[in-house]
């Protein structure tokens, strides 16, 4: 496991490296954004444990009650504000040992499917890529169920 000071996910906010387009949301458990422009298509969303674990089994209860909360208000949101038919979860920490899952929006036009769409090259233009943080970020505040600090 990471060492928790040598974590580049633990220290996102001390570093002041806001995602594109800002935070889309932040409570006490988690931190989500925009992921980069260059590897990431406009509104795939990385979202951030603030404490500093691994894996699914390591969550608190509190922590898995939120993380479900949140998936769901951020599926409504990825399906609200893009054309998204599917919204895909991965998570699997190998390169940076702190929880981290992203969100991918699958277009209903989109030729791939499943795993062949998640191998698929991502990419997209920064602007757009902002576009779509600040529009899922108005989404959630405005569908009534905004967290503290979003």
């Amino acid at each position: 496991m990471t060492d928790e000071h040598a974590c580049p996910y633990c220290q996102l906010e001390e570093a002041g490296r806001d995602p594109i387009g800002g935070w889309v949301h932040r409570d006490e458990h988690w931190l989500v954004g925009q992921g980069p422009a260059e590897t990431t298509m406009p509104g795939a969303m990385k979202i951030t444990s603030r404490r500093h674990f691994v894996d699914f089994a390591e969550m608190t209860p509190d922590e898995s009650a939120s993380f479900g909360t949140l998936l769901t208000r951020l599926d409504a949101a990825l399906r609200a504000t893009t054309d998204a038919e599917r919204v895909h979860l991965v998570s699997t920490r190998d390169r940076v040992q702190h929880f981290h899952a992203w969100l991918y929006p699958r277009a209903a036009s989109h030729a791939l499917r499943g795993t062949a769409f998640l191998d698929a090259p991502q990419h997209g233009d920064p602007a757009d890529a902002a576009r779509a943080a600040v529009a899922v970020r108005d989404h959630l505040a405005t569908s009534g169920r905004t967290a503290p600090n979003s």
